[in-house]
């Protein structure tokens, strides 16, 4: 019994120093996890900001070797999405067309699964595909070469047939999203830039009258869905909006805490469009009238609470900065909703989520609350 008593004794002794031990090792593992995790973003920053300098030197082999590499190895989406657009950017400077396409047929493709994501990945990469595509022609006019004609050599005739091609299925694209209802009027947008595009690089005459027909079929659908958004109180992408004032920038930190402000009262200025009653047969006032929603153009500095937005990691590896022009409609009670924005593909998701916690002292006109229309401009600096 004294044998079976020491021994119980001894597991009590023994049994907390073992369970001591095995939390120690097991928080030591989990710290050094962290510790490795944290670390790794380190050298995939460093290795991001290389391709940048070497792109920057037009050492664009090495460039695009490097961003290869991180993006086969890069399990994380947006570090995924970051180098695809930087390679889209190098591949077109160096006229590397069957890469570009390539990544770029590789992000339509995964916007039905990606949804959202994947969506604004395909026109950050549309957008520098356009950019790229410019300052390539730009190069040709610079050797006072023009595209269109017929006896260029070989050399310049297949570089522009493939650019054509790149155009061509860009347009393509653009013409299935609209379909999907998914981001159509981004992609009307797109759609009328890059037949655009196409159409000053037309091989002939024949070429010619034929990107016309379908630049000006782009550019009645891009003006009806303006009609369209604006018949229900939405103000589109890069439509101009009346009496639109000179907008006062926010500034914008690293920090997405909100902070609060009152102000007085919202009143309609007395420029501001004044709201038409509903009308029924023969001019007489319908029941169920009610006052349309007032544009007042610029809404910074009126605002009773905003939101910083936080800087988004994407947009930083990247350097993607500017102004983002949120579109929102201010209800009777002061409550936001964003109808559509403009501005930097990567910054306008963090621009929208800000603008959605801002709130505003309810507008009134004539003794009543109204619901009112602007933007909220933010400015993101690197």
């Amino acid at each position: 019994m004294s044998s079976f008593s020491n021994s119980q004794s001894c597991v009590r002794v023994i049994l907390p120093i073992f369970l001591i031990l095995l939390v120690s090792i097991c928080v030591s593992a989990q710290s050094a996890v962290v510790a490795v995790n944290t670390s790794d973003a380190e050298p995939v920053q460093r290795r991001i900001q290389r391709a940048r300098a070497l792109a920057a030197a037009h050492q664009l082999d090495a460039a695009a070797s490097e961003l290869e590499s991180l993006r086969a190895s890069a399990n994380d989406v947006a570090l995924r999405n970051v180098t695809s657009v930087m390679l889209m950017g190098i591949y077109l400077e160096e006229a590397n067309y069957v890469r570009s396409q390539a990544i770029l047929e590789e992000t339509f493709q995964a916007r039905s699964a990606q949804k959202d994501d994947s969506i604004r990945t395909y026109f950050a990469l549309t957008g520098q595909a356009i950019i790229g595509i410019r300052s390539h022609m730009a190069r040709y006019r610079s050797f006072g070469i023009n595209p269109s004609d017929g006896d260029l050599p070989p050399e310049a005739v297949t570089d522009l047939d493939r650019l054509r091609t790149l155009l061509e299925r860009m347009a393509a694209q653009a013409r299935e999203i609209t379909n999907e209802n998914v981001r159509a009027y981004d992609a009307l947008a797109l759609q009328e830039d890059v037949l655009g595009i196409r159409l000053s690089l037309a091989r002939d005459a024949e070429d010619r009258e034929k990107w016309e027909g379908e630049y000006a079929a782009a550019r009645e659908q891009l003006a009806a869905a303006q009609v369209k958004i604006a018949s229900i109180g939405r103000i589109p992408s890069g439509a101009a909006s009346p009496k639109v004032t000179r907008s006062v920038s926010t500034a914008i930190n690293n920090e997405a805490s909100p902070s609060s402000k009152e102000t007085p009262p919202a009143t309609v200025p007395a420029s501001s469009p004044q709201p038409q009653p509903a009308t029924g047969p023969g001019g007489a006032e319908s029941k169920d009238s009610e006052p349309k929603t007032i544009n007042t153009g610029a809404l910074n500095g009126r605002e009773k609470k905003h939101v910083n937005p936080a800087y988004p990691r994407t947009a930083k590896a990247t350097g993607a900065s500017g102004v983002v022009k949120v579109y929102v409609i201010v209800d009777e009670k002061g409550k936001v909703t964003v109808t559509n924005s403009e501005g930097p593909t990567l910054l306008r998701e963090a621009a929208e989520t800000a603008a959605r916690g801002w709130s505003f002292l309810p507008t009134v006109f004539d003794g009543k609350p109204v619901r009112i229309s602007g933007y909220i401009n933010f400015e993101f600096k690197l």
